[in-house]
């Protein structure tokens, strides 16, 4: 593993790159960097808001480490956020980590002592966690005492210099049928490990308005304000200025998706830039349908449908459910038993299917609709521009009360998206959709995550 990158790929980005950091982002690079060469195992918080360069600062870290041929592993809490990394997987797949957690349960992580990842777990010297705010707080624990047993070590993490990397203004752990409480007891802040030792790291320097030439010192302190939700918005056409947008709000759904995606008929002489520049937002996952549903009308090519093969997972239960009935339902997550598409239109994957090329959240082109295959091209993540062929997959919910499984493509249309889905990535121009009105907002890359911008 250690030996896996080019040696002198890395000494060039980084000697590229490490001059191009702000003081905030230095003083995060060497408190880092120091830890790891002098073996002092600590645990760090990098406190990032959305426009900070926490993705640029977290490959310059890793490649730096890297260099040096020690081992660092990058992982993230979405799929999309892990395709920013360098090398970067999620933290599901690489820790092992149970879907279902427990807090009153000493969990572990199913990793094996002698087996090659429990091997590079004990040989590595960094451990980036992206996004980690998402996380369940029980999931950070258990893989702190998977480290300790792994490593023969009673130290936090087992001794690793281990970096958590978010920002609590963005999306909070999501827990079904949860009150505010329980959101709030996920967190890693309600964990004993955020009061034993985890040093903080604060990034205020907005990149995206530092390299557009934007100095008004007010402009990070707005952005800040907006997440926190203190932000004073009384009308928000009144106060355009304050939030540095362009834009105009819009009254219903076909006003919203006009302005978002104009001239849909002549979808085919789009380049994929100008889809994966763009999106719509809404808060709820019917939403979403209901407007990919209506954007997909617009597209004029011919129209394909593939339906799933849904059966109970206990044989047991067959009698006492109609294939019908399975059929009718569209959990979180999963595809639609109808899954109608076109060729040309944007697509997410649902599933990790080959990280970190074809991981769950990386959006894609429809090229080819076969009747057991889709071929698409990838638009977003480190594969961009390369082909991909995606597969039937058996698919299991894990929300439901009643167990069973979807044969079915691990893909949803994906012009509209959830803003869960919408963590870790930047867009040119959005659209927010909410339950009174719709809105259309136009920005250049200086205002960051569309999470800071619910309105």
């Amino acid at each position: 593993m250690a030996n896996h990158y080019n040696t002198n790929d890395l000494t060039s980005f980084v000697n590229e790159n490490l001059t191009k950091l702000v003081p905030d982002q230095k003083h995060a690079f060497e408190t880092i960097v120091d830890s790891v060469n002098n073996n002092k195992g600590k645990i760090f918080f990098l406190d990032a808001p959305g426009g900070t360069g926490k993705t640029f600062l977290a490959n310059l870290i890793i490649a730096k480490i890297r260099q040096s041929g020690k081992i660092a592993i990058a992982v993230a809490s979405s799929g999309i956020a892990a395709t920013l990394l360098n090398d970067g997987k999620t933290a599901h797949s690489t820790f092992k980590l149970l879907l279902s957690v427990n807090l009153e349960q000493q969990s572990t992580c199913s990793i094996r002592k002698n087996g090659p990842l429990g091997k590079l777990l004990q040989d590595a010297s960094l451990i980036m966690w992206d996004e980690y705010t998402m996380s369940h707080r029980a999931h950070i624990e258990a893989v702190d005492r998977t480290l300790k047993d792994l490593r023969n070590s009673c130290a936090l993490m087992g001794g690793i210099t281990f970096v958590f990397a978010g920002d609590f203004r963005k999306t909070l752990p999501v827990i079904n049928r949860s009150t505010r409480a329980d959101i709030i007891k996920a967190c890693l802040k309600s964990s004993p490990l955020w009061t034993t030792s985890i040093e903080n790291l604060k990034l205020r320097t907005n990149m995206r308005a530092h390299l557009h030439g934007i100095t008004d010192s007010d402009f990070p302190q707005q952005l800040l304000k907006i997440g926190e939700g203190i932000f004073p918005t009384p009308n928000l056409r009144e106060n355009y200025d304050d939030f540095w947008l362009t834009g105009q709000i819009v009254h219903n759904l076909d006003n919203l998706i006009d302005a978002g995606y104009p001239d849909m008929k002549n979808l085919h002489e789009k380049d994929y830039h100008w889809l994966c520049s763009r999106a719509i937002v809404s808060p709820r996952n019917d939403t979403v349908n209901d407007i990919n549903n209506m954007i997909l009308q617009k597209v004029s090519s011919q129209i394909k449908i593939y339906r799933s093969i849904d059966t109970v997972t206990n044989i047991e239960n067959a009698v006492h459910y109609p294939q019908e009935f399975f059929n009718s339902l569209n959990p979180s997550g999963l595809p639609p038993h109808e899954l109608t598409l076109k060729i040309g239109i944007p697509i997410i994957l649902l599933r990790n299917l080959s990280p970190p090329s074809m991981c769950n959240g990386i959006r894609l082109l429809t090229k080819e609709l076969k009747d057991n295959l889709i071929v698409a091209t990838i638009i977003t993540g480190p594969a961009a521009g390369q082909l991909a062929h995606i597969p039937r997959i058996p698919m299991i919910p894990t929300d439901l009360s009643i167990p069973f499984k979807r044969v079915q493509f691990p893909v949803k249309i994906s012009f509209a998206l959830t803003i869960n889905k919408s963590q870790g990535q930047t867009f040119e121009l959005v659209g927010i959709d909410r339950p009174t009105k719709g809105m259309f907002y136009s920005w250049p890359t200086v205002c960051g995550p569309i999470t800071s911008w619910i309105c």
